[in-house]
């Protein structure tokens, strides 16, 4: 019988709870459920016969009880990111720690068009326009863009940035990308530039690196300078890519044309934050690997690698070896 040790977030929905619960269930496994918000009822569960654990989403592991997890097998992380959990205390304890393995890139991907398009189109002002019955002109049109003909520039082209060039590709965009780990792109058919290029000859930019110390900040005062054509930065990925206060800089100088974003420098977000207050914005809530679909795939790809690695097989996503 494998053991599992999920961990999860009391503000996460019940409906995915339950999709999560039914999973494990049918999988035959036993499980603890934990909220990190309630981290300390750690203490009271058999964590010396823990196979394995799920963290849905990614946060700080407390080293107390990862000393305690003795027979683990796997730390298994329900998203690409893991920004917030302590791989390296894993690795210390020679415990393995994958993440999903693109399980949820195609929605990220189809999210990552989304915000593009909403951006260029200022979809929340054409919606606000409709519903206030604010009709008269279309001047609009002259803050308005259309993708094809544009050239996209992709950093980092891993399961996602593949994704998000074939359906932008499909728009009618030109594709380039930067990405220090890749030397050709499928097939051959983008160009690979360095990252200063890509800067100076992208009208849209989307990031689909990690957050680590070698890309926090990736974006700042310097890189904004070499921004030539204006371009729309979309970030799905982590906020702190771009440099919070070089950002405000671009927006408030009109450098870039505007920007498009997922995940978020604080979450839950601040009413008052004040790029909240540009026309030329679009957010949504972190959410751009969450659908139904991404969801179910998500799970199942958790649950075999859990599978895998009692087995003693080598799990799908393992990253503890790059920390």
């Amino acid at each position: 019988m494998t053991t599992v040790l999920w961990m999860t977030i009391d503000r996460h929905p019940e409906s995915l709870k339950a999709l999560i619960r039914e999973h494990l269930t049918e999988a035959g496994y036993t499980f603890f459920e934990v909220s990190y918000d309630s981290i300390d009822q750690l203490a009271s569960i058999p964590l010396e016969d823990i196979d394995a654990v799920l963290l849905a989403p990614a946060r700080f592991f407390p080293v107390e009880y990862m000393d305690r997890l003795t027979k683990c097998v796997l730390m298994q992380i329900w998203s690409s990111g893991y920004d917030k959990f302590n791989i390296g205390e894993a690795k210390a304890r020679n415990i393995p720690v994958a993440n999903n393995h693109g399980s949820n890139a195609t929605s990220v991907a189809e999210h990552t068009i989304l915000l593009m398009l909403g951006v260029s189109r200022r979809i929340p002002e054409m919606h606000e326009r409709v519903t206030s019955g604010n009709w008269a002109g279309n001047d609009h049109g002259m803050s308005s863009y259309s993708l094809s003909g544009k050239t996209l520039g992709i950093v980092g082209l891993g399961n996602i940035g593949t994704l998000v060039a074939k359906r932008a590709e499909a728009l009618g965009m030109a594709i380039i990308f930067s990405d220090p780990g890749i030397s050709l792109s499928p097939e051959d058919r983008w160009p690979k530039v360095d990252f200063e290029e890509l800067l100076r000859s992208s009208d849209y930019i989307t990031f689909h690196v990690h957050l680590s110390e070698s890309t926090r900040g990736m974006i700042d005062k310097t890189s904004i300078g070499l921004l030539a054509r204006r371009p729309f930065l979309i970030n799905p990925s982590r906020a702190e890519l771009i440099d919070r206060s070089a950002l405000m800089s671009a927006m408030q100088g009109n450098l870039i044309k505007g920007v498009a974003i997922d995940a978020h420098y604080d979450e839950p977000t601040d009413s008052d934050d004040p790029l909240f207050r540009f026309p030329n914005v679009l957010f949504s809530p972190h959410i751009a690997g969450s659908t139904m679909d991404s969801y179910r795939d998500t799970i199942e790809a958790c649950i075999q690698n859990i599978q895998r690695a009692v087995s003693d097989r080598v799990p799908l996503g393992t990253i503890t070896s790059i920390i």
